[in-house]
């Protein structure tokens, strides 16, 4: 019987190569799974690819009555951003108008009208009074207009005359600030009441700019982005490391024992090749020595029999 031929050992850099395509093609297939268009009552939401980059573009639309609202909405919050715009200038009281207030009074001002009252109601009064005191002058014998007698009580009418004068002064100077206090007050007031309604037209203002023509935003399920490698892949490696295992114990049955040592130096370059899992594979590969049945293996992806 003649020896028969060693197996040849599967290219394991190919198959990891194809490994790892496949791979890639699994987690694009999972990718577009969880990225469906989805169709609601106010509106939808779609997934586009660029067939050049492959970047991925999602895309939300309302449906034409909610498009329709919402378009209302913007218009409607520009207007009033622009009304609010111009309220705020209500806060520089430069350019508040104020005319409609009542106008401050002039300081140091007084009531010419009491003076002029006062010294009419003191009149008779200080008249008859100097008529009497110079007529009882009279009739003691002093001089009119001449001797000191008479000029001292000249003097003394003069200054009840003054002093009464000067009280109607004084009150026309009262009068006066009873009015410029009750004039500051009417135009405190009246600024105050501008200032309030400028404020409370801007508080409406912000009232109405902070509502919504409630349009609502389509809400749908979302998904999450698959993981590179996660899915379930053909394990090509694990199965041409099968395979070659397999044809390698069949050759060790018909042929001399010798065949072990090279089997465990090409394990080694294996595992040189194709990392952790052509360790695994030249391990096994490394410790065959026994025999094995003819058949095809079951996970051989060319049905190769032997």
């Amino acid at each position: 019987m003649s020896k028969p031929k060693a197996p040849k050992a599967p290219n394991y850099t190919n198959l990891a190569n194809q490994q790892s395509d496949l791979a890639k093609q699994q987690w694009q297939r999972e990718l577009t799974a969880s990225r469906p268009d989805q169709i609601g009552p106010t509106g939808s939401t779609t997934w586009k690819q660029d067939p050049t980059t492959g970047q991925w573009t999602q895309n939300t639309a309302l449906n034409q009555g909610q498009q329709n609202l919402f378009n209302a909405q913007e218009a409607n919050q520009q207007n009033l951003a622009g009304s609010y715009g111009k309220a705020l200038g209500g806060y520089d009281t430069s350019q508040v108008d104020l005319s409609g207030a009542p106008a401050m009074p002039a300081v140091g001002g007084y009531n010419q009208q009491v003076i002029d009252t006062l010294r009419q109601l003191q009149a008779p009064q200080l008249a008859k009074q100097r008529a009497a005191r110079e007529a009882a002058l009279t009739a003691q014998g002093v001089g009119t207009g001449t001797g000191e007698i008479w000029t001292g009580e000249q003097k003394n009418l003069g200054d009840i005359e003054n002093t009464a004068d000067l009280n109607s002064i004084m009150q026309g100077i009262g009068q006066g600030n009873v009015e410029y206090g009750q004039g500051m007050q009417g135009h405190q007031q009246g600024v105050s009441d501008i200032l309030a309604q400028k404020n409370a037209n801007l508080a409406q203002l912000q009232g109405l700019y902070g509502q919504t023509a409630g349009v609502q935003m389509p809400q749908f399920s979302s998904f999450n982005t698959p993981t590179a490698g996660a899915g379930a892949t053909p394990d090509l490696l694990g199965a041409a490391g099968q395979q070659y295992n397999a044809a390698v114990q069949k050759y060790n049955s018909k042929g001399p024992g010798i065949m072990g040592g090279l089997m465990g130096l090409a394990g080694t370059a294996i595992g040189s090749m194709a990392g952790p899992i052509g360790a695994g594979i030249g391990g096994q590969i490394g410790g065959m020595f026994g025999g094995g049945n003819g058949g095809t293996s079951a996970y051989s992806p060319n049905g190769i029999k032997w």
